[in-house]
């Protein structure tokens, strides 16, 4: 049922009832009649208060780090991102990140959270072209900015700090 749908929005998207091309405003009526409309203050609501939770868990974490295994606070922090990223990965395996992420909203992906579920889904789209081709080339396809721009700007706010203080 679901792909003799998508066939006929398909087919709608490129003719119109004339049997021509389809143009901007058409196209335009069309999206706005199969998605659906929300509200982004309901979806700042929520991405607000399930980001505050995932800090609260990473915070716990850091917490049962630091009390139980007598470690140094950077290898709590360590533990702590490290855990995040491999729950968010295996949950992304599993296929269950998604549709957490449809109900929480970015209040999961904007943390470490995000950058394993990026990663993961990356090397899962190209898992059928073998480990070279397909993961490796891929797994940081779309987390490679993100290292990129992450190493930059912590250079640059990192000369600042030095000159500044």
């Amino acid at each position: 049922m679901f792909l003799k749908q998508f066939l006929h929005y398909i087919y709608k998207l490129v003719k119109n009832n004339n049997g021509e091309i389809m143009d901007n405003n058409e196209y335009d009526k069309l999206v706005k009649s199969i998605v659906k409309s929300e509200n982004p203050i309901k979806n700042i609501l929520i991405a607000f208060i399930s980001g505050g939770v995932m800090g609260v868990i990473g915070e716990m974490i850091t917490r049962i780090s630091l009390n139980y295994f007598e470690i140094t606070k950077s290898d709590a922090y360590f533990i702590t991102f490290a855990i995040l990223v491999f729950v968010a990965s295996l949950l992304t395996g599993l296929g269950f990140f998604d549709k957490l992420l449809s109900i929480f909203k970015c209040g999961l992906i904007v943390p470490s959270t995000g950058f394993a579920n990026t990663m993961t889904s990356s090397a899962m789209d190209t898992r059928s072209e073998g480990f070279i081709k397909g993961i490796g080339a891929s797994i940081f396809k779309l987390t490679g900015s993100i290292i990129l721009y992450g190493v930059i700007f912590g250079l640059i706010f990192g000369l600042i700090r030095g000159v500044l203080l």
